[in-house]
């Protein structure tokens, strides 16, 4: 059979079917991307790096979400995020902070993670005002540490996720000598808020199977003495952002096809394989 009847010729005149495929292959991909957080503005700079059109539809009057600086003072305060957890070259905002310049405060070492802290820096004090005495802070502190121990069991034997809120309960039914009482409880609420401060959302809607599926990095924790804002704008810088578009709706519908419904903008469409939804939590 002659070769040259079943192949295109190189010479193809415009508008045939070998320009039409290319001009397929040369469409830019179009991306969406859900809230303007630190991961919602790495997932869009990622995107618009790998030559994506990205478009961030933003709710808020601002960028950062839980990420927020605050000058009124006359100097920088984070209002939600202010540490760096891992100070070190692993940290992926390394290259960032050491290009900007931006000083960081040392506040803990490696052996600081969650509720392991030096008790010995600092008192708690009961609602009167008088301190708690240290012995009963790290007594209930080892029993905290067992009941999230308990909690692994309790995800093990369940197909389906549960609040870690709710894991707790399960522990302490099975298990009732970890029950405290009086001071003893108080303190036990005390471990329990600040394990729901990491995640900036009450324990009831912390998912047991994943709250500890994160990864420590080395070097301790540093304090952004100059404030979060500045990564947050070298992220942002150029990105087509959307701010005060609240996304009401999202729609997938039979033709491949998902649409978002925002306020203050025109209903976005595009294919499922190129849609990005990034939940906002924080």
């Amino acid at each position: 059979m002659d070769k040259k009847k079943n192949s295109f010729p190189d010479n193809l005149p415009e508008g045939t079917i070998s320009e039409l495929m290319q001009k397929q292959n040369n469409v830019q991909p179009s991306v969406i991307v859900i809230g303007s957080g630190i991961s919602g503005l790495a997932a869009a700079r990622n995107l618009s790096e790998a030559s994506f059109k990205v478009t961030v539809l933003e709710s808020r009057d601002r960028i950062g979400g839980r990420i927020h600086t605050d000058y009124s003072f006359g100097c920088p305060v984070d209002m939600g995020a202010s540490w760096l957890h891992g100070v070190s070259d692993e940290n992926p905002l390394a290259p960032i902070i050491r290009r900007l310049g931006l000083t960081l405060y040392r506040t803990s070492g490696d052996d600081s993670i969650l509720y392991d802290h030096d008790l010995e820096s600092y008192g708690l004090f009961d609602m009167h005002g008088n301190k708690i005495p240290p012995q009963l802070v790290t007594k209930v502190g080892d029993a905290f540490k067992r009941i999230l121990e308990e909690t692994e069991k309790i995800r093990d034997e369940t197909a389906n996720d549960m609040s870690v809120l709710q894991g707790i309960s399960i522990v302490l039914d099975r298990n009732p000598e970890l029950r405290q009482e009086g001071m003893a409880y108080e303190v036990l609420q005390w471990y329990l808020c600040r394990m729901e401060a990491w995640f900036a959302v009450d324990a009831n809607l912390i998912s047991l199977k994943c709250w500890d599926q994160d990864e420590c990095l080395s070097g301790g924790h540093g304090l952004m003495v100059q404030g979060y804002e500045p990564v947050i704008r070298t992220i942002a810088k150029d990105l087509d952002i959307r701010l005060n578009h609240r996304v009401t709706k999202v729609v997938r519908t039979s033709n491949n096809k998902v649409k978002l419904r925002p306020t203050s903008i025109k209903t976005h469409e595009l294919s499922v394989r190129e849609f990005l939804k990034k939940q906002t939590k924080h």
